[in-house]
């Protein structure tokens, strides 16, 4: 008898008594699987390995069905690529290109997958964003996103790396310093507030880095921030120049006060004021003014144009007596000069002839010739004067 399997075989030959065995079935009876080939559940049936060829060292696979694969190959029927491998094709699996940064890869395309110490890229060969590459692989860059945009890079021989981009108002390698026109508060940089009156051509820095005094305040502004008008200088009419006071002949701005009868609250007003909107009529009209009020009626019914007129006239009176005065002194004081300074003359008369005598400390010797008129006057080389009388002759 034969005994084939009624599974494995499709019948028997008589003659040799050999078991016709079905594809995927070995052995006399046909009670074995084939070479390609492995039992399948329950042991009686006859499965195919399917091994793949490019990915399998064989066409064999063990009882579970597991084939034997290639490096870089795995899967059942070893037709898929490994972590850490891919393009799976018919030779084998290429090892996946992550410089060392990731263990696997796209088992297509080969990109790399998960890219550990900040990296990135299809190979992990760049750095993260913000990440810069240094001795020791991929490091954070010293750049604040506060002040930067948070990268950086190293330029060809040097050691030290410099932000990429810094944000408005800051500046230097790694944007920690403020830039012109800014200054630090509380570690950040904030615009110099100087209200459009500072020159950057004249003051590059504008205000101060650390307290953000305005520097080199113009248009005759001054102040923390030029917000103020020089001494000396006043707002426009519009508020935004500074202009030069104008002199004023009134007086200087006093503050009044006043109460209207029949009220509780004074109402204070300026000289200047009342001078240049208030015409006495306006304020008998704004403020009532009972008649036994004499002073106040008084000061309403002169204006301040006559008030300033009698000031001034006042003013030019005093002036012009102190110049009388003065004037006076001096010809007082002239008038006594000239009286000691005049020459004098001393005649003594004797019982024959009469002796002059003369003084002047500018004059020291006197000519006396003129003194008498009369030609029989005749004046001696020693000094002496002759007089000559029809009668008698005097000599001096």
């Amino acid at each position: 008898l034969c005994n084939c399997s009624s599974v494995g075989s499709s019948g028997c030959n008589l003659t040799s008594g050999q078991c016709l065995c079905l594809a995927g079935y070995a052995g006399p009876h046909c009670l074995g699987c084939a070479r390609g080939f492995f039992p399948g559940p329950g042991g009686q049936q006859c499965l195919p390995c399917g091994c793949s060829p490019a990915g399998a060292t064989s066409d064999q696979c063990d009882l579970s069905g597991k084939c034997q694969c290639k490096v870089g190959v795995t899967d059942l029927k070893c037709d898929r690529c490994s972590e850490g491998y891919y393009r799976f094709n018919e030779s084998t699996c290429e090892p996946c290109q992550c410089n060392n940064h990731s263990q696997s890869c796209d088992s297509s395309t080969g990109t790399c997958l998960d890219c550990q110490e900040n990296t990135e890229g299809e190979h992990c060969e760049l750095c993260k964003e913000g990440f810069y590459r240094g001795t020791h692989g991929c490091q954070r860059c010293p750049c604040s996103t506060v002040a930067s945009t948070g990268t950086c890079h190293i330029q060809p021989g040097e050691s030290v790396p410099r932000c990429d981009k810094c944000k408005a108002g800051y500046t230097g390698l790694n944007c920690n310093q403020c830039d012109k026109g800014y200054y630090n508060s509380d570690s950040i940089c904030v615009r110099c507030q100087c209200n459009g009156n500072v020159e950057p051509a004249l003051s590059p820095s504008v205000c101060q880095p650390e307290s953000g005094e305005c520097i080199g305040c113009l248009y005759h502004t001054a102040g923390f921030h030029c917000e103020l008008c020089q001494e000396g200088y006043t707002r426009d009419s519009e508020g935004t120049n500074c202009t030069r006071k104008e002199p004023t002949l009134g007086p200087e701005p006093t503050e009044f006060t006043t109460s209207a009868p029949n009220t509780t609250k004074a109402t204070s007003f300026s000289t200047a004021v009342l001078n240049s909107t208030l015409s006495p009529t306006t304020l008998q009209t704004i403020f009532p003014i009972s008649s036994s009020d004499n002073s106040t009626s008084a000061f309403a019914d002169v204006s301040w144009t006559q008030f300033n007129i009698i000031i001034l006239t006042v003013i030019i009176i005093v002036v012009v007596l102190l110049m009388g005065f003065v004037g006076a002194v001096y010809m007082y004081r002239e008038y006594q000069n000239r009286k000691l300074n005049a020459p004098f003359w001393t005649i003594e008369l004797k019982e024959d002839n009469i002796s002059f005598s003369s003084y002047h400390d500018s004059i020291p010797n006197a000519d006396v010739s003129g003194l008498l008129e009369d030609d029989g006057n005749e004046v001696a080389p020693n000094g002496q004067l002759t007089l000559t009388t029809p009668m008698h002759n005097y000599k001096a």
